[in-house]
């Protein structure tokens, strides 16, 4: 392979090898690992590629509504970025190249002034096949990508993951012969807390009384907390969700978080999930990477707030990759109290961290303390050790001597300046016949075989869906370019 030039940018699952055009021997070599400096694609210098400037975002009035929201006795999900309206497509906008090869490249930059982070949605996105979109800062220090056909989710759309800074870079490589593309962005996410917000400015940022997961006090939960991501639905919310076993014991990737965060089947395909998004060292409460992520999903079950307990299931698009090292929960639906729980979350939105109650919880209504009133919550009167806060909503409880999951998050007033507060977890045991439907309980989906069990240990990932190099034709190869 004379003048191959051989450079590790990102993730991938699909190879471009039957698209590339006889004769390419430069090319780039993509793999998982790593970022590298732009220009990702194009051959053009980045202030020949046209920038699109989005409109003022008023962070302080974002605040104050974010601050009234957080009184409501309603649960809601954190709110991180301000979505704005848009039309951008190749057609319209940016740059379009064809390589020496014959390879066609479409490159925009977009900036919202101020943002710390930015993510999009793809209202439409087909492509066809060898194509391929990127994402990145314009240094190049974040690639996210690449993102081909496969990722369309059902709504024939993409949500993306978040680019830290006030400045995205798309890219579309398109094969030759291939050039039509229906691509369209229709709304620009301007993050404005929580993805690379700075700590020493961050009132929103978790507070210092958590523990984070790699701390010691996580040890005997390696496993569960392999489980369980950070989420986003439709690029402005975050919430906690993990992934659960079921009885075909066949790894269908079913997650769970809260009805108030996954509200209705049209909020699936936007879930965005970040794998492993933790601190690296203990104590940090900072520094997590953003890099394992996945998008789209499909509603499978759920019971709202008001009237039931508060569950979403949904089937991500696709099994975690292995590399993401991933683990399927166990649960226990019986109707039991357990001695002791934990709970592994993501205050604020933030790096994952885990809690401690060392007493049983009671049985009781959504934000009431009589037992046992409906029947549907676990009351957690007071955490031991750490908390959770607004972001940890979906977040497992887990019996602390068998590790599985009996509830997960619905809110509550504890924090790390209210550590004597309450928090409610609606309880597996409600959630498993739920209103009497499908759709509305979780034993249809997690115990597919009809066995009968109520309680399933959890389960390691099968290492499938490994990621795969492509072969791109490379910047060394251009000679005209258009």
């Amino acid at each position: 392979m004379n003048g191959t030039t051989i450079i590790a940018i990102a993730r991938s699952s699909v190879p471009l090898l039957a698209a590339l055009p006889a004769g390419v021997a430069t090319v780039w070599v993509v793999t998982p690992a790593a970022t590298q400096p732009a220009p990702l694609l194009r051959a053009a210098l980045l202030d020949q590629v046209p920038l699109v400037v989005m409109p003022p975002v008023d962070v302080t009035a974002l605040r104050e509504e974010d601050s009234r929201r957080a009184l409501s006795e309603r649960p809601t999900p954190v709110r991180f970025a301000q979505p704005l309206s848009t039309d951008l497509s190749p057609t319209t906008h940016g740059l379009w190249e064809t390589l020496a090869t014959g390879w066609h490249v479409w490159s925009l930059r977009i900036r919202s002034p101020g943002a710390f982070s930015l993510n999009l949605w793809l209202e439409h996105f087909e492509v066809p096949p060898g194509a391929a979109l990127w994402l990145s800062d314009p240094e190049g220090a974040v690639v996210q990508g690449p993102y081909t056909a496969v990722h369309r989710n059902a709504a024939g759309g993409l949500w993306t993951p978040v680019v830290l800074g006030d400045e995205m870079v798309v890219e579309l490589i398109v094969p030759p012969r291939a050039r039509t593309s229906d691509v369209r962005i229709s709304t620009v996410n301007h993050g404005y807390r929580l993805f690379g917000e700075p700590r020493s400015e961050a009132s929103t940022k978790q507070g210092n009384c958590t523990i984070d997961v790699v701390c010691p006090e996580g040890d005997p939960w390696r496993d569960q907390i392999r489980s369980v991501a950070r989420i986003t639905i439709a690029g402005s919310l975050a919430c906690t969700g993990q992934l659960l076993n079921n009885t075909a014991q066949d790894l269908t990737p079913y997650f769970l978080s809260a009805q108030h965060c996954i509200e209705q089947a049209s909020d699936a395909p936007t879930l965005v999930a970040y794998w492993n998004y933790q601190s690296p060292e203990c104590d940090d409460i900072s520094g997590g990477n953003l890099s394992q992520n996945q998008s789209g999903s499909t509603m499978k079950a759920s019971w709202e707030l008001h009237t039931g307990s508060d569950f979403s299931l949904v089937e991500l698009d696709d099994e975690p990759q292995a590399s993401f090292n991933a683990y399927y929960s166990g649960w226990d639906a019986r109707d039991l109290i357990p001695d002791a729980t934990t709970t592994i979350h993501h205050p604020s939105g933030d790096e994952k961290s885990i809690s401690f109650d060392y007493d049983p919880p009671t049985i009781t209504s959504y934000l009431e303390d009589a037992s046992p009133g409906n029947g549907l919550y676990f009351r957690i009167g007071a955490w031991d050790e750490a908390t959770t806060e607004g972001g940890s909503s979906g977040g497992c409880l887990f019996d602390s001597v068998s590790k599985r999951c009996v509830g997960n998050l619905s809110g509550g007033f504890a924090a790390c300046t209210a550590l004597d507060q309450p928090d409610w977890f609606g309880r597996m045991y409600s959630h498993w016949t739920g209103d009497g439907t499908p759709e509305t309980r979780l034993s249809d989906w997690l115990d597919p075989i009809d066995s009968g069990a109520l309680f399933l240990d959890g389960k390691n990932g099968s290492g499938v869906g490994s990621e795969e190099s492509w072969l791109i034709p490379a910047v060394a190869s251009r000679t005209g370019v258009n």
